[in-house]
């Protein structure tokens, strides 16, 4: 009989934990496996630690004791573990007072022996894991993940007014206590984005975003979520009266949604809730303070859980859809996204391929997008170049990549960017203090992405083009994804070198352009924008994107860290490489240039002004000298604006020298 070394992460405040514990020994017992291993959680040390110990310890089996907040950082931590997120299941044994977690994936019960059974011994299947970006009202952001379900409006506030002694002697009911006494009061008012559809804006008590299928009694709350789908659920509660809430409860106790309900539902990969003032908010129930700005998202198949239940294996669940020919594009992106465990397995392979040789033109174009999007290192590149080890079956879908690329014109702008000294100041640059993200970047990012129209077709088309390098578990690419995640990014891949590449300037250039070559291979049918530097060989890298494909490069921008001499300048414009001191100066080249609309500049304009208050200067001598630079390039690019009427007929006839 195989032995398995359990390590248990328990919250030991929670008045079940004892028990629960003791319900884990007698089930490794029983197996004759070793005793577990037991670390408990702090305040200061809430679950990530635990989980890191353990796994150094070589546990095989991951069990969290505790209510949501604990399952949330234990999760959470266990995904971002690398390849032990592919092998280590997390085991649940709720502790806390609601347990909404355990209730959707189906192991709540008060028969813990049962329930350990099931977290050290059930079935695992792949597990989604949500995360939310809240933006305050001073501008700044902070990235939490989310177990469950996040919340803003009178929920939270429910949240943050309930004790801890109160859920420990009431238990859940201590919570629909305080949501009682907030039942009348002033609506919130929100616009909603969902995917890349238009905002709506909108009234409600509150808003819940997540995957909580079922509240405490069983009853429904998002009856249609799932943890394996990928997807959100949204839930705006909005009674028009005091009455209203009698149609709230009906439609919590029946299911139904909509129309006298007062419930609204909707279900998207990414949500975006934007309030008219700022609001407060809860993740699993965590009060976190008050935001203006929720962004969320999801990271399919993020790690593995036991539970009762047994999902459709990505092979069957790839196989129907591929058959289907009403399917939904993101559904089968989704599916590919779950092929992460996936050994080079020859039929595996020629499914893939059928999947990509099923699909045609704009969907096809759109299904790629979906794939290069995705939370982690398994996105189109990987898929294509890594999973795919048949060379047969990856030739198969270049060549019918190239085929349809041929046969349909994208209006949208691809940017290609660099990271350091482009996004954010990190090796050369002097001018900010070190990890400042430049003023104004993330919008340029967006204006270029919007193009012209100011309307993009496929949202996030952004990919960070890096020398760093891709080691075989994905786990410096999963660094720096974790370091772009807070930043109110769009979309985005991140396309990595090799170790080979760090050598030199010349080298990190070479990674840069074999990313890019690859890139073309994916997405031909792409016009492209690179956004570098001055001080990694980045002007090297766009020289040979002008030169291997002047059709598809509409622009090279670089940022100058080093100070390059006018003369310098002045010569590469000739080459078509413009080079600005900021993101403002590069949104001006591209506003003249027909690739930004006016609406773009402006934002860009915007955001720089904003985000160049909240900077920490170093010295007053620094500050002096980069404002002066950044107020240069405002005062031009709100002459060019003004200038303009209306705006958008004028971009292109701007003369930048």
């Amino acid at each position: 009989m195989t032995e398995h070394l359990v390590g248990v992460i328990v919250h030991p405040a929670k008045p079940r934990s004892a028990a629960a514990l003791a319900a884990l020994r007698r089930a490794t017992r029983r197996r004759g496996w070793p005793e577990p291993m037991v670390l408990e959680t702090s305040v200061d040390s809430p679950g990530a630690t635990q989980v890191g110990e353990l796994l150094g310890q070589g546990v095989d089996r991951l069990v969290a004791i505790g209510g949501d907040g604990t399952l949330r950082e234990v999760a959470a931590a266990l995904s971002r573990s690398g390849p032990a997120s592919d092998q280590v299941a997390l085991g649940v044994v709720p502790a806390g007072t609601a347990n909404l977690w355990a209730r959707t994936i189906g192991v709540h019960g008060w028969d813990l022996e049962a329930v350990a059974d099931v977290a050290i011994a059930g079935p695992a299947r792949d597990s989604d894991l949500a995360w939310v970006t809240i933006t305050r009202a001073d501008g700044t952001t902070r990235t939490h993940d989310v177990a469950v379900v996040a919340g803003v409006g009178m929920d939270a506030e429910a949240f943050a007014a309930t004790q801890e002694r109160t859920k420990h002697r009431m238990g859940w009911a201590a919570y629909f206590a305080a949501l009682a006494q907030r039942a009348v009061g002033d609506p919130i008012t929100v616009a909603t984005q969902l995917d890349d559809r238009p905002s709506a804006h909108e009234s409600a008590r509150t808003v819940l975003v997540g995957n909580c299928r079922v509240l405490p009694l069983g009853l429904p709350l998002m009856p249609t979520a799932s943890m394996t789908d990928g997807r959100l659920d949204v839930l705006a509660i909005a009674p028009q009266s005091a009455v209203g809430w009698l149609g709230v409860g009906a439609g919590v106790l029946t299911g139904r949604r909509g129309g006298w309900t007062g419930m609204r539902t909707h279900r998207a990969r990414h949500v975006v809730l934007v309030l008219d003032a700022p609001t407060a908010v809860h993740v699993d129930g965590d009060p976190v303070g008050e935001g203006v700005r929720l962004e969320f998202g999801v990271s399919p198949a993020a790690l593995l859980v036991r539970s009762r239940e047994v999902a459709e294996s990505p092979d069957e669940r790839i196989h129907r859809l591929v058959d289907d020919p009403e399917r939904d594009l993101a559904d089968l992106a989704n599916a590919l996204h779950r092929s992460r465990r996936w050994s080079s397995d020859h039929a595996r392979e020629h499914l893939v391929r059928d999947a990509f040789l099923s699909l045609h033109g704009a969907d096809l174009t759109r299904f790629k997008s979906l794939l290069s999007a995705g939370s982690d290192h398994r996105d189109l590149e990987h898929l294509v170049f890594d999973v795919v080890g048949d060379e047969g079956a990856r030739q198969d879908i270049l060549d019918h990549i190239a085929a349809e690329a041929a046969t349909i014109e994208v209006p949208d702008l691809h940017v290609l960017s660099d990271i350091d000294d482009t996004l954010r100041c990190a090796l050369h640059d002097r001018r900010y203090p070190r990890g400042t993200v430049y003023p104004g970047v993330i919008a340029l990012y967006r204006a270029l992405d919007a193009g012209r129209s100011g309307d993009p077709t496929t949202p996030g088309d952004l990919t960070f083009v890096t020398a760093r390098p891709m080691d075989p578990f994905g786990l410096i690419e999963q660094h720096t994804r974790r370091g772009l995640r807070d930043l109110g990014l769009p979309p985005h891949a991140v396309l990595s070198g090799t170790f080979d590449g760090l050598t030199s300037h010349d080298s990190m250039a070479g990674a840069k352009i074999e990313n890019f070559e690859r890139f073309r291979l994916l997405m031909p049918e792409t016009h492209v924008v690179f956004i570098g530097d001055s001080g990694q060989g980045d002007v090297e890298v766009g020289r040979r994107m002008l030169a291997a494909d002047p059709e598809a490069v509409r622009f090279i921008l670089i940022h100058d860290v080093v100070a390059l001499a006018e003369e310098e300048r002045a010569a590469l414009r000739s080459e078509g490489i413009v080079v600005v001191d900021t993101p403002v100066g590069g949104a001006l080249e591209a506003y003249a240039a027909g690739l930004v609309s006016a609406a773009g500049l402006t934002s860009v304009v915007e955001a720089a002004e904003r985000d160049l208050t909240s900077i920490e200067w170093e010295s007053p001598e620094q500050e002096k000298a980069t404002t002066a630079l950044l107020e240069r390039d405002l005062a031009a690019a709100h002459a060019a604006i003004n200038a303009c009427s209306p705006p958008d007929d004028c971009g292109s006839s701007l003369d930048m020298g």
